[in-house]
């Protein structure tokens, strides 16, 4: 897989932007009755998934030999426990002083939730119920941790790994017990760990044997759209949901790398390979930027215009742009500025 994996950082930068457009309506379902949302309520379903899938891929790849356990423990601890309680703990006190001023200044509610009292026990709940509602990723990649010691020597036999995983997919099936990871993230790494630790590569397309340069991403850009909007609002009871799930994620991933390789040229190519360093401050950060951006505008009066389906998609469209300039702008200053915090906050 990571053979022909070299445009893995760009897959994970390219489904971090669609986290994004996940999350663009947030601020808006503050004003659902005041907004015509045909165009713009969508998700990608798929995205915390293939982001497992990769994660558990390379944690686990090429370690039928030597494991390396605490390297990559020690790896894993700077790279998200250290990031994820900084964002967390930061963002509780930011959210304290915007909340608190917001509600002083408009009397009424900035979020959905109350305002935290800044207390101690808020502060350590902050670590398990995150501010960052995306974070709930993260907690599944460092919860799952300590069992990747377990998962190792369960790979080591594919029937009882087997056995294992298709024991989950019907514990997620039929709800028998809470084992707390989310069936988002954990069938997905578990697979990952198998493809990974195999050595089982991503097939290779010859797009650009088969079809004209652009018209295999014409045909295939749109069909990828459909499959994995239509089909994510389906949760995950049913024996047969999970592995269809799989399936979509596996075509999603095959493709996306297949039209990445094809397109070495393009302009999103060029435009994943020379930003994709701020892959991670993008993710931690666009909600807040989201919450500052949409509901300033709001503010300002642009709810009066959302009933038009095309003003609302404009709306969105152009927050979300605004959102990744400023996330850029201010990662590009931390790490001129001040490299060692910015490597540290983002895992680096």
């Amino acid at each position: 897989m990571k053979r022909n994996l070299q445009h893995i950082d760009e897959i994970r930068f390219l489904i971090i932007h669609l986290i994004l457009i996940n999350h663009w309506m947030l601020s808006v379902a503050l004003i659902m009755n005041s907004v015509d949302k045909s165009l713009i309520d969508f998700w990608f379903e798929l995205t915390s998934p293939t982001l497992s899938l990769i994660s558990g891929y390379l944690f686990f790849y090429r370690t039928k030999e030597n494991f390396g356990y605490i390297k990559k423990v020690k790896t894993r601890f700077h790279s998200l426990v250290v990031p994820y309680l900084f964002w967390s703990l930061t963002f509780f006190f930011i959210y304290f002083i915007i909340k608190k001023s917001y509600l002083y200044l408009f009397h009424n509610s900035f979020w959905y939730e109350p305002v935290r009292p800044m207390t101690f026990g808020n502060f350590i709940d902050t670590i398990k119920n995150p501010p960052l509602i995306n974070f709930w990723y993260l907690q599944n990649l460092i919860f799952i941790i300590p069992f990747n010691f377990l998962i190792y020597y369960l790979l080591k036999n594919r029937w009882i790994f087997g056995l294992i995983f298709l024991a989950i997919i019907g514990i997620y099936a039929y709800d028998y017990l809470d084992i707390y990871f989310s069936p988002r993230f954990l069938p997905f790494y578990l697979l990952g760990a198998f493809f990974g630790y195999n050595e089982i590569y991503i097939p290779k397309v010859n797009l650009k044997f088969y079809t004209a340069r652009y018209a295999s991403s014409i045909i295939l850009v749109p069909v990828l759209f459909f499959i994995t909007t239509r089909t994510s609002d389906l949760d995950y009871t049913g024996i047969l949901t999970l592995p269809y799930k799989i399936c979509i994620v596996l075509f999603f991933v095959i493709t996306v790398f297949n039209l990445l390789d094809a397109n070495p040229d393009s302009w999103v190519m060029k435009y994943l390979k020379k930003y994709k360093d701020y892959s991670f401050f993008l993710f931690a950060i666009h909600m807040f930027f989201f919450t500052v951006v949409q509901r300033s505008l709001l503010k300002l009066g642009v709810e009066h215009y959302l009933l038009n389906k095309y003003y609302s998609l404009l709306f969105n469209i152009f927050s979300l742009i605004i959102v990744i300039i400023m996330s850029f702008s201010l990662a590009r200053l931390l790490k001129t500025k001040v490299p060692k915090f910015y490597f540290l906050i983002v895992g680096r």
